[in-house]
């Protein structure tokens, strides 16, 4: 079964802590006798977070991605403060979902809109807690969709604090990483509005080494 043709509740409780736990152990077997991607593994390891999803619509509900020392496990409830909140219609959550393809991690290229598949590692997460606000990002066009990111565990706004703009092709080669998020800005290819520091540390903090 796709990702497209399962349910957001089979996406968030099954598939998606399936493949990130699976991502993990790949980095496991390449960090014996390498010390870089021994490295890296332990920034992976060193993670302690919730996600908080929210789906709304048919079949939608609230989902809970707990990580502790880099593995993932879905819940009923949050075992930290979320680090972020994502939420998303079905719609939305039909594009990210087929978006994240094989890789779980492909979920987190979805929430900032910049980037593909990376790896969390404890520097990010660092990265990510200092982002405060909600951002709304909308992919303009017949086959646009928008999603909206809550940083930090308090409320979510019913305003975003930033919205970002972008059409489906320049958001294609963002996320194939055929476009620099600056150089697209700078070209006027992201319309930006609002609190511009919140998409500045984002995508800094999405962009950051491992």
């Amino acid at each position: 079964m796709s990702a497209v043709e399962m349910s957001p509740q089979a996406f968030y409780t099954e598939r998606v802590p399936a493949q990130w736990n699976q991502t993990l152990a790949d980095q496991e077997a390449a960090a014996a006798g390498d010390d870089a991607a021994g490295k890296v593994l332990e920034g992976m390891r060193g993670v302690d977070v919730t996600v908080r999803v929210d789906v709304e619509g048919d079949g939608g509900g609230t989902f809970f991605l707990n990580v502790r020392e880099g593995a993932m496990a879905a819940g009923s409830a949050a075992t930290r403060p979320p680090l972020l909140t994502l939420i998303q219609d079905r719609r939305a959550f039909e594009k990210i979902a087929s978006e994240a393809g094989d890789s779980a991690l492909g979920l987190l290229g979805g929430l900032s809109g910049f980037v593909g598949d990376f790896k969390l590692t404890k520097s990010r997460v660092e990265n990510l807690a200092g982002v405060a606000g909600c951002l709304r990002l909308e992919v303009t066009g017949d086959d646009g969709f928008a999603f909206r990111v809550h940083f930090g565990d308090g409320p979510v706004p019913d305003a975003p604090d930033t919205e970002i703009q972008v059409g489906a092709e320049v958001y294609a080669d963002l996320r194939e990483g055929r476009l620099d998020p600056q150089n697209a800005f700078m070209g006027g290819q992201l319309d930006v509005s609002g609190d511009l520091q919140i998409a500045m540390s984002l995508a800094l903090a999405a962009l950051s080494p491992e």
